[in-house]
């Protein structure tokens, strides 16, 4: 998965399960979940 340091904003290629979820630059632990440029849009009914 793809996260972002919030301290660097390095982007990271992590898996939560197996690594820990910690920044390899700058060693900081808060990263968030890196999101699509255009999110989908749904019609509503």
């Amino acid at each position: 998965m793809s996260y972002v340091c919030v301290n660097c904003e390095q982007e990271v290629e992590i898996n939560p399960v197996e690594e820990k979820v910690i920044c390899p630059k700058c060693s900081h632990r808060v990263l968030l979940k890196k999101r699509p440029d255009d999110p989908d849009t749904v019609k509503a009914v």
